[in-house]
């Protein structure tokens, strides 16, 4: 993800108290590929704002993986 969307992101999730994220998880435990924004727990506001600013969001084993392209 560009940085610049990596600042939208965090931008939006950070007015939410109520939500849990981590960053940069290894996909299968690998540094060489990773979720940028992988979300735990979260509101349905949260993930309408991500949504409705064009990130696709997909559910992993881990959370629920956020990336724009």
């Amino acid at each position: 993800m560009k940085p610049g969307f990596l600042a939208e992101a965090i931008s939006i999730i950070s007015k939410s108290n109520s939500i849990t994220v981590s960053f940069n998880v290894p996909v299968n435990d690998n540094y060489s590929h990773t979720y940028a924004i992988l979300i735990h727990q979260s509101n349905a506001s949260v993930i309408k704002q991500l949504t409705n600013a064009g990130f696709s969001l997909s559910m992993t084993s881990k959370g629920l993986s956020v990336d724009k392209f």
